[in-house]
């Protein structure tokens, strides 16, 4: 529910007042919030409540006196927040639906009429915030960043310099006031460490170094591609190897099996003795998965192909590999390949002669496999090697042996 539409200053002269027809202008600014797990609750904190009209209203009146103090030029503008904290994932997207959001609400809360500078707060009602896009996705973890985002409306001539004011000052004192972060923790319910004023390209900038510092800087330049629109290809290679490209609106990314990984891909060079292939793969698995994890937090369409197949997109949540290994005498009739902190990797499924391997690629993958698994009939004993099992010759993926 959207809050009244309160002046910006009680008693500001009328030359405040603008021509409907004079163009306007959009600047996303934030609060970067970060939560002080030392002072929560229990081990798992309750996520940060959404306000109604009422406290949305006085957590913004507090804030726009923090940026009035900084840039004192904001009096010319229109601010406009949402009662909710949100997840930096759901604030760093394609089209900024969350400003987005704000933006259409600030156009049709006075449509038609002239602008003045005023104060926009949206409430929640029942727990709902009035448009989906403003919804916290409850899916997401709760991380101890949480942003509430701002947008800034008003003349578009000014705008430039404006955001070049905020800019520098953010930096210089954009702490908030230590009034405006107990308004935060008493309304959101919330133990606030720190809390500064930001503007997306700050966010943007905090992450790339949050990523670099943990060598993961090939996704933030698909991120940035992607939040960018870029029209351009980027091809970016990860750590482990993988090789991801941004083109046509979409991230588009290469599965590889550990059979094809280990003779053709990223584990060519990888002796298959003592195990070394195992822990390499693990390695190789893990990074791709976080990637993709990551890239659709934030949004981000993402499309998997094979190596050399890029035309070709995998759109079932596992992948089948009929194997060219023949299965040994007592194989398992299912061996559930397993690697470390990942849990199961690829499960090899053995019919006669044959072994087919499956590969979950996505969040779904593992129960749709198993479900295939069984409406085709082709489940029976299955071994718990707790590791991955291949042949050092042929480096292939084997079923287990049981063990009576």
């Amino acid at each position: 529910m959207m809050g009244t539409s309160t002046p910006f200053r009680e008693g500001r002269d009328s030359s405040a007042k603008l021509s409907s027809m004079a163009r306007l202008q959009q600047q996303n600014i934030l609060v970067g919030i970060e939560i002080d797990p030392r002072r929560q609750i229990s081990n798992k904190p309750a996520r940060p409540a959404l306000l109604d009209r009422a406290a949305a209203e006085q957590v913004l009146a507090h804030l726009a006196t923090d940026l009035t103090s900084m840039v004192p030029d904001i009096n010319r503008y229109t601010l406009v927040m949402p009662g909710a904290l949100y997840d930096q994932t759901q604030i760093l997207c394609p089209d900024m639906l969350v400003y987005n959001a704000l933006e259409s609400l600030q156009q049709t809360s006075n449509p038609g009429a002239d602008f003045r500078p005023h104060l926009l707060s949206i409430g929640a009602k029942k727990g709902r915030m009035p448009l989906d896009e403003l919804q916290p996705r409850a899916h997401i973890p709760l991380g101890l960043l949480q942003i509430l985002p701002i947008l800034v409306c008003g003349p578009a001539d000014n705008m430039p310099d404006l955001a070049d004011q905020m800019e520098h000052r953010f930096i210089e004192q954009g702490q908030l006031s230590a009034h405006s972060a107990q308004g935060l923790e008493s309304q959101f319910g919330i133990a606030v460490s720190h809390a500064r004023f930001m503007t997306t390209t700050d966010l943007n900038a905090m992450l790339r170094l949050q990523l670099e510092h943990y060598g993961f800087l090939p996704l933030w330049e698909l991120l940035d591609a992607a939040m960018r629109s870029s029209e351009q290809i980027l091809k970016v290679t990860t750590t482990q190897g993988s090789h991801f490209e941004w083109r046509e609106g979409a991230v588009h990314c290469f599965f590889e099996s550990f059979d094809w990984w280990s003779s053709y891909g990223g584990g060519t060079d990888i002796p298959a003795s003592d195990q070394q292939l195992q822990p390499a793969y693990s390695d190789w698995t893990r990074e791709y998965r976080r990637y993709l994890a990551m890239l659709t937090a934030h949004g981000i369409t993402v499309r998997q192909h094979l190596p050399g197949l890029q035309d070709a997109e995998l759109t079932d949540t596992f992948f089948l590999e009929e194997s060219t290994h023949e299965p040994q005498q007592g194989a398992a009739l299912v061996t559930e390949h397993h690697a470390d902190d990942l849990g199961i990797v690829a499960v090899s499924v053995v019919s006669g002669k044959r072994q087919i391997n499956f590969y979950p690629i996505q969040p779904d993958g593992l129960n749709d496999l198993h479900r295939f698994i069984r409406q085709e009939g082709l489940s029976g004993d299955t071994a718990y090697p707790g590791n991955i099992v291949y042949n050092p010759a042929s480096r292939q993926l084997m079923a287990d042996t049981l063990k009576h």
